[in-house]
């Protein structure tokens, strides 16, 4: 998935008051309505005040942060009604560990303090089984591991189960792994190794270049620098690996692509915008793509004050791989995106796009995201060539 700047921009001014950090299943609800703001000709704005939009509260009572998610609020510059047409917004609660507890479309809601706090929602038409307009209070039921939904309004109604609440309870398994085949031809994917020469080779040009950017002083510190940077290429690897096994399968079917690629720990359910989701060592992994056929392989990482701890282009440079740079574009500090054509001998050339931030300072936010393509499409172009931000 492409993630422009207003995005990043989004999850950096939201974090830092957030003192738990933001499940993946809320940082990519947040990715979503920052992109669909920027394709509707929007600008994402301040989401802090009236445009504050992720809400953290214990809504459980165990002391861990949950999280609402209040579309209506999200702050959408020249588009303000993009996300409540007919005067209803989507309102979603996620438990501390990221799973959906409750999802619909909302007239209003508000926050009851107590402990531990309830939301109060009104909705309208259908959803109210009768009256133009209904009342109900979300209460959390710890014997049964769910919200549930109490009427305030005068209907007689018995507790029952919120929207969501039964794939909130539901437990997580996790799926067995197969042999990694080839999604579409039902074949082991070879995948270039890194060579042993590898390291030596990439350490010689380090020095090599940071000599000739930095100048002889430098030869006091670069050995330790670019060892740190040979560090961040052998963390990258497990990604490399699996973004080459899902490029050989091929864009295909998103089940295969998941048979294909056993080192990624899926989750049961994908993350919206996404046919499939997962981790991969400290990494969130996906499948994304349009009725059900996957064309991208995804990556990402996310750490508060920490800089980025992967380089997964010389990643692929060590297995091999010839890079040409298609698209670089500074928008602030450490932060921007760049595209490349990525070659490999007996491989069709594919896109890997790369946005990023790294936290200026030490409370602030570090993302990075990572998009391979599956399929021939060529890679995005515009200008090349941008001061460093990386």
């Amino acid at each position: 998935m492409r993630i422009r700047m207003g995005v990043l921009a989004v999850l950096a001014a939201a974090g830092p008051g957030i003192a738990q950090p933001l499940p993946e299943a809320v940082r990519g609800r947040m990715q979503e309505m920052a992109k669909a703001c920027v394709a509707a000709g929007g600008r994402v704005g301040q989401p802090a005040g009236p445009g504050q939009f992720v809400f953290p509260l214990d809504l459980t009572g165990d002391g861990a942060t949950d999280f609402l998610v209040s579309e209506g609020n999200f702050p959408c510059t020249g588009r303000p009604g993009l996300f409540r047409p007919g005067g209803l917004a989507r309102v979603e609660l996620f438990l501390a560990d990221g799973r959906l507890a409750f999802a619909d479309r909302l007239l209003a809601w508000r926050i009851v303090e107590g402990n531990p706090p309830r939301v109060q929602i009104a909705r309208q038409g259908p959803a109210c089984g009768g009256p133009a307009r209904c009342g109900d209070e979300l209460r959390w039921n710890a014997a049964a591991g769910r919200f549930e939904e109490h009427a305030t309004d005068g209907r007689k109604l018995a507790a029952r189960p919120a929207a969501g609440a039964a794939a909130a309870a539901a437990p997580v398994p996790v799926p067995a792994a197969p042999p990694p085949i080839a999604a579409s031809a039902g074949r082991p994917v070879a995948v270039p190794p890194v060579p042993a020469d590898a390291e030596a080779r990439f350490r010689a040009k380090c020095r090599k270049e940071t000599l000739a950017a930095n100048g002889p002083q430098a030869a006091k510190w670069l050995d330790g620098a670019c060892a740190d940077d040979w560090a961040r290429v052998a963390a990258a690897q497990p990604i490399a690996e699996a973004l080459l096994i899902a490029h050989g399968a091929g864009a295909g079917p998103a089940d295969g692509l998941r048979r294909a690629l056993p080192m990624v720990r899926w989750a049961p359910r994908p993350e919206e915008g996404e046919l499939a989701s997962g981790r991969l060592g400290g990494f969130g992994a996906g499948l994304a793509g349009t009725a059900g056929r996957a064309d991208r392989f995804t990556a990402s990482f996310r750490g508060t004050g920490v800089e980025i701890p992967v380089n997964l282009p010389a990643a692929l440079e060590a297995r091999g791989a010839t890079l040409t740079r298609t698209l670089c574009v500074k928008t602030g500090v450490g932060e921007g995106e760049r595209a490349w054509q990525v070659a490999l001998p007996g491989r069709a050339p594919f896109e890997l796009f790369i946005a990023e931030r790294t936290a200026p300072t030490a409370g602030a936010w570090t993302y990075w995201l990572a998009e391979a393509r599956l399929d021939a499409r060529p890679a995005r172009k515009g200008p090349a060539q941008c001061e460093p931000f990386w």
